[in-house]
């Protein structure tokens, strides 16, 4: 029932942070998928609330692609239990939520399409995020070229300026997709910079290091950005466990008991013999402060 081969096509695999997947929109049809299988009832409405058909058909692609990949992975058991959601800055967020177990987690995930084809990918990782773009090589890239070039954008082996210029574009638009800004971060103020072939590293407008993925279908640039590695994050704190906890609390206690025997100490060191140390202390204070009147 969920079998979407051969029409998947697995891009940019091998990667530890994300997973991708392209599929033609054309597979709706040749898989017989059915709508009320695939989305779980709120996507059911989200999508009757779109305009035109070829729009319904691009996203319902979209999200069967995205599911079809996490059954695949054994992410889910059934297509409905995972659903694209968007946070409060539009951002995609892959839910899956098991009802019968309580099982809830929360997943970046991105979609892109352009012509006949949609790209998915969604990060294994709960605190990853991904984004991803799929742009067809056209000659406006060399007019648009003000508005997404950077001095230190860098290709390792560039092909022609049109295809240069696309697949620039495309990094730089899933980058925009992955930190939630859109186009609206402004592509010039983002640096691409190819460190291996197919391999760049991407800098956004806060000089935030990220990494980006690319592939030629034909055609078109398939992109994707993801964060760095997880193992670059720097590790939670430890832990006290309970012994530790007691222990430290007892020797916290030892040395406030031995600075409080110390300042006693200290405070009565040269007062006469049976005097208050209060009473002597206040009156050597006084004393002093007189001499310097």
């Amino acid at each position: 029932m969920f079998d979407l081969q051969p029409h998947l096509r697995a891009v940019m695999s091998g990667d530890p942070d994300f997973r991708a997947v392209l599929w033609e929109v054309g597979g709706l049809e040749k898989s017989g998928v059915d709508p009320a299988v695939w989305l779980a009832p709120e996507e059911a409405i989200e999508m009757g609330t779109l305009r035109g058909e070829k729009r319904r058909r691009e996203w319902l692609a979209a999200r069967v692609a995205l599911k079809g990949l996490l059954l695949a992975d054994g992410v889910v058991a059934a297509p409905a239990a995972a659903i694209v959601r968007k946070d409060a800055a539009g951002a995609p967020r892959l839910v899956v939520y098991e009802p019968d177990t309580g099982r809830y987690e929360v997943h970046g995930c991105s979609v892109s399409h352009s012509g006949a084809f949609v790209l998915c990918a969604y990060a294994p990782g709960r605190r990853g995020r991904v984004g991803v773009d799929i742009e067809r090589r056209t000659w406006r890239m060399l007019y648009l070229r003000r508005k997404y070039a950077n001095k230190a954008d860098k290709l390792l082996d560039p092909p022609d300026s049109i295809g240069a210029g696309t697949l620039v574009w495309s990094l730089k638009e899933s980058l925009s997709k992955l930190i939630g800004t859109g186009m609206g971060c402004g592509f010039p103020k983002i640096v691409c910079a190819e460190t291996e072939p197919g391999r760049c590293e991407m800098l956004d407008p806060a000089g935030v290091a990220h990494r980006g993925r690319y592939e030629w279908l034909d055609r078109y640039a398939v992109t994707a950005v993801a964060d760095p590695p997880e193992a670059a994050a720097p590790a939670p704190p430890r832990k006290h466990s309970l012994l530790e906890r007691l222990a430290r609390r007892r020797r916290l206690k030892r040395l406030r008991r031995e600075r409080s025997a110390d300042a006693r100490e200290n405070e009565t060191a040269g007062a006469p013999e049976g005097a208050p140390a209060g009473e002597w202390c206040n009156r050597e204070e006084s004393n002093l402060h007189a001499s310097r009147h």
